[in-house]
């Protein structure tokens, strides 16, 4: 009985591996494809957003094309608890569309983005109260629902900083990465993981990535969050969880 419950093992592993060998395999796309993953999508977020907006200007100088269908709204010190409001509140810096203090969710109402990529938290110190951003995340999902029910809401990573900010420090942002994972899988929101990218071999933002030695990317930085979006796009395209259009 033993031994044949080994060939079967063994007809099986052969089996599947040639199934393996007969699964397409889907290309690498171009980057000019990658970009209309951002098409009608939100990018809201803290100062590290607002580097990141100001790195996608500069580079659509020469490419106009770089996530030119992105829609980039930050400000220094935002709040995860901002975005999770419905009315505009006297905690914190509130978004701007045309001049005027908004919250996400009436940004979410006005433009019925396909995507809202969220990166908040850091301000909220949420890697040591991640009750409260549980809190702050259930809200946003519920104005989502309110407000725009045909939009997928991501949320973004904590980025790494550096070694003189300390172990501490970057193990929070570590535990909190795993959790938001797990979170987002757990209510339908999607996790965009930007910190692997970044990080150095040990586990650090480089110093020679880092504009302020602490929290914030220099241009190379930048360049290798924009890489690690263009992955997460090739990533649902291959999952087939998106189609580009013809």
């Amino acid at each position: 009985m033993k031994r044949l419950l080994i060939i079967l093992f063994c007809i099986l592993l052969l089996f599947s591996s040639g199934w393996a060998e007969d699964m397409p395999v889907k290309e690498r796309l171009s980057d000019e494809i990658l970009y209309t993953y951002y098409d009608n999508c939100l990018l809201v977020g803290d100062s590290l957003v607002v580097g990141f907006r100001l790195f996608v200007r500069s580079e659509q100088a020469n490419n106009p094309g770089f996530f030119s269908g992105l829609k980039i709204y930050a400000v220094d010190s935002y709040l995860l608890h901002s975005a999770s409001t419905e009315a505009i509140s006297g905690v914190g810096p509130q978004l701007r569309y045309n001049g005027n203090d908004v919250t996400l969710a009436w940004l979410m109402g006005k433009l019925q983005p396909r995507r809202v990529f969220i990166l908040a938290g850091l301000n909220d110190d949420v890697h040591i109260h991640m009750d409260r951003a549980e809190r702050y995340i259930d809200r946003i999902m519920a104005l989502r629902d309110k407000y725009a029910p045909y939009t997928e809401i991501c949320f973004l990573s904590l980025a790494p900083v550096t070694k003189k900010i300390g172990p501490k420090r970057q193990q929070g942002h570590d535990e909190y990465n795993a959790w938001l994972e797990e979170k987002c899988a757990a209510i339908g929101a999607v996790y965009v993981d930007i910190a692997t990218g970044l990080k150095g071999e040990d586990g650090f933002l480089p110093n020679e990535i880092c504009r302020d030695g602490e929290y914030h990317p220099n241009a190379a930085g930048y360049a290798a969050w924009a890489q690690e979006m263009l992955d997460f796009a090739q990533s649902r395209y291959e999952a087939g969880l998106w189609v580009p259009a013809d």
